[in-house]
Parts: structure tokens; sequence; C-alpha cells
């Protein structure tokens, strides 16, 4: 029986949030960002310098510069940091979950990084969200 949704009930990212992420550098390639999305079943790495957030880097961003590009090889050249999208949104572990579902939804993202004195502590997801809410409603 999961936890009921009850009126009132502040839920923070930290309710929801997966400590687990898969980063990269911004020096590495695309090639390898996507090595690295495929076989660790995600959709977006984080890019790293140390511990701290710098970039996200999406399947869609690979694409999307592979359709305008000079073709497959270039992925192997191609540097994170030339695709990424620099300075993402992030939010804390104590944001309220409300806040970040309303800028996922506004924006059209999917993740957002979790940050705690500039350092990645973990990332919110769709999936995340919905096995919380599954939970809330008892499933």
């Amino acid at each position: 029986m999961g936890v009921m949704l009850k009126s009132g009930t502040t839920y923070l990212v930290r309710d929801v949030m997966s400590r687990f992420v898969v980063t990269v550098r911004p020096e590495d390639t695309a090639w390898t960002a996507l090595e690295l999305m495929v076989s660790r079943g995600v959709g977006a790495l984080v890019v790293v310098e140390g511990n701290r957030p710098i970039g996200i880097v999406t399947e869609r961003d690979i694409l999307r510069r592979l359709l305008r590009g000079s073709g497959p090889e270039e992925l192997l050249t191609l540097l994170v940091r030339d695709v990424m999208t620099k300075e993402p949104i992030v939010c804390t572990p104590e944001t309220p979950l409300r806040d970040v579902l309303r800028t996922m939804v506004e924006r059209g993202f999917r993740r957002m990084p979790v940050v705690k004195n500039g350092l990645l502590e973990g990332i919110v997801t769709e999936r995340d969200c919905m096995v919380f809410l599954l939970k809330l409603l008892g499933d």
C-alpha cells in the first residue's frame, strides 16, 4: 500500500530523485556519450567538470547535430561541449516537487539535475515522478 496523496503536503525533490546519475565530461566525444547512453539505458547525461554540472546532453541533441552535420563519422570527433545544453536549469533536493514539475512541463524538459552547494547530487526524471505518483496513488 502506498502513501496517500494529502492535500497541503509539500513533496520535495529529495522524495523522488535518483542519486545515481550517468555523467560525461565536456571533452568526451559525442560517440562516447551515445555509447554511455545506450549501455546505461538513459536518454541524457549530465556534463560535469569534477562533480560540478556544467551542461546536459541528450540523445536528441546529438541526433539534431547529426542531421545538420557532415555524417555519422562526425560523432567520432564532435565534442560533448559542442552539442550540450550549457548551464542547464537545476534544482536542489529541497526544491518543492511542484515547482520542478511545473518547470519541466512548461519548458518541455524530461529531466533536471539536482545540485547542492554547486555539486551534483542526483537527477529527477519524468520516470521518477511517475513512479512516485503511482506510490502515492496506492499502486
